[in-house]
């Protein structure tokens, strides 16, 4: 799905701030005029503000796709900074955003995420935060439990168990890839420090 008026929208902000802005300014940004694309309230709860930031980054994912094909920048896209970067071209093989990127750009991922989905994530965030944990952006947990087809509230038995499956399904030693074994052991890597945090 496009939303060419918020890719417009977007491509004109950060060629008007070559700095970068953070995804809480440039919601600001999008709410006022000339563009109004988010209402005032996009952020107020938990599932609306889900389905508010997946939207912007999945148009920052169609954005930065379009840019890359055409060779004209690259965008860089966290939720601390999204910023125009000059084109360089890709080398071969997995990045480190093919998991995040791949879930922005799959659609049903914004329909079949419910508002429990985002409350567990969220008091698991805020668990681990209140202890001091390493900080895990909810985005990238959300994208590694989908890339081993698990429910959000998965243990770390249930993980193990289909991360073993996919290390045995793609291992170069048994005919897979390489790519696909490193992207399942990051994600196995990312899964296993969230959900071991005390």
């Amino acid at each position: 799905m496009r939303h060419a008026n918020l890719e417009n929208a977007l491509a004109s902000i950060l060629s008007q701030y070559p700095e970068g802005k953070s995804e809480y300014e440039l919601f600001d940004l999008l709410q006022q005029a000339p563009f109004a694309l988010f209402d005032k309230n996009c952020l107020s709860e938990p599932l609306l503000l889900f389905q508010s930031h997946f939207v912007l980054f999945h148009s920052l994912y169609q954005l930065r796709s379009l840019y890359l094909k055409e060779q004209i920048a690259d965008i860089e896209i966290h939720s601390t900074l999204i910023k125009l970067q000059p084109y360089q071209s890709q080398k071969e093989g997995l990045t480190e955003l093919d998991s995040l990127q791949a879930y922005y750009l799959d659609w049903r991922n914004f329909s079949t995420t419910s508002g429990h989905d985002v409350e567990q994530l969220l008091t698991q965030f805020w668990t681990a935060m209140g202890k001091g944990s390493v900080s895990i952006a909810l985005d990238e947990v959300k994208a590694a439990f989908q890339y081993f087809e698990l429910d959000v509230d998965s243990d770390l038995r249930q993980v193990k168990t289909v991360y073993r499956k996919y290390q045995h399904l793609h291992h170069p030693d048994k005919g897979g890839e390489t790519q696909k074994a490193q992207q399942t052991e990051a994600n196995f890597n990312l899964l296993k420090t969230y959900l071991s945090q005390p």
